[in-house]
């Protein structure tokens, strides 16, 4: 392996300062990189997960299917991001739902099994795991956070305040999914705030 590691490790090792070089360098070796064309997924609904991921560049969506067969949106994963579906793999069940690119997108994959029994050896990538956990569940409480909000207007307007990037980065339509609401009544909400932004609601 070389000694220096691609130039995308730089903005991992800014997010995660606690892991060391040689620990990236090891992680290195035991992942590869895969380019996925958007709209194809990185997992897909009913399999196993078997490995997770950092996100180089692209936009993932983690969508489901409700009762009527219409997608749902449960959270997104932008440029440095961690996908993975913990609970498919602890499991050993199939997942219950797809990661799918929504843009050309670069990851570094990592098969989880080989990976675990680092953590015996290497208390950073142990912490790091812990943290990436926590910051998957804040973002499943944060989207129950959203749906408790009872109109449109009032969930746009939380995206705008604690989650811009997702108003910037994502259509409209996918936002939409993600609100559980229809692309109308989101765009008549957006209207209504982009002319009324003082509006407190």
């Amino acid at each position: 392996m070389k000694n220096e590691l691609p130039a995308w490790y730089n903005q991992l090792m800014e997010k995660y300062p606690v892991v060391t070089l040689e620990e990236w360098k090891l992680l290195h070796t035991m992942a590869s990189v895969k380019h996925i064309k958007k709209g194809e997924p990185l997992l897909r609904y009913g399999y196993v997960a078997r490995h997770a991921a950092f996100v180089i560049s692209g936009m993932f969506k983690f969508s489901i299917l409700d009762d009527g067969g219409d997608e749902k949106i449960v959270k997104f994963g932008f440029q440095n991001d961690f996908l993975a579906n913990c609970e498919s793999y602890n499991k050993k069940a199939p997942s219950a739902v797809s990661i799918i690119a929504v843009e050309d997108a670069i990851v570094l994959r990592i098969n989880i099994k080989r990976i675990q029994p680092l953590y015996n050896l290497h208390m950073n990538l142990l912490r790091v795991n812990i943290q990436l956990c926590e910051e998957l569940m804040a973002q499943q409480s944060e989207h129950q956070q959203i749906l408790s909000l009872r109109s449109p207007l009032q969930r746009y307007k939380f995206l705008m305040e604690h989650r811009p990037i997702i108003i910037q980065k994502i259509s409209l339509t996918n936002i939409a999914r993600y609100l559980y609401t229809s692309r109308e009544a989101l765009s008549r909400a957006r209207l209504f705030l982009h002319k009324k932004p003082q509006n407190v609601l």
